[in-house]
């Protein structure tokens, strides 16, 4: 995959910016793969987070509910101004990019959240 995106655009902030202004919208789900959807979902004793990003605290109140209930733990990793880093290539909150394939819980979560955002 290859970046066509300028620097600090993300493609959750192009479709937000598509949008009524009367819409809810929230960039998740996309963090991890299909196989690890599938296969760590209600992952005991720690969860597997879910990192979401939106400007929207209706949004994300519904999405956070939505994680929880598809059996992961949801983490807010900042406004539409950072969904990029949810996204590939490049995103370091993705398990396929920055994550390189980890599934991390709710504390290695915040901490990579909390990590500089590589240049």
């Amino acid at each position: 995959m290859v970046r066509t995106l300028p620097d600090g655009q993300s493609a959750g902030s192009i479709v937000a910016a598509l949008l009524p202004t009367s819409a809810h919208y929230v960039k998740a789900f996309g963090t991890l793969g299909a196989d690890s959807l599938a296969s760590s979902a209600n992952r005991e004793p720690r969860r597997v987070v879910l990192f979401y990003a939106t400007d929207d605290d209706i949004a994300a109140d519904t999405v956070e509910r939505l994680i929880r209930a598809a059996g992961f733990e949801p983490l807010k990793a900042g406004g539409l101004a950072d969904a990029g880093r949810l996204e590939v290539p490049g995103g370091d909150l993705h398990q396929g990019g920055g994550l390189n394939g980890q599934l991390v819980d709710l504390d290695e979560a915040r901490a990579a959240v909390a990590a500089e955002v590589p240049a």
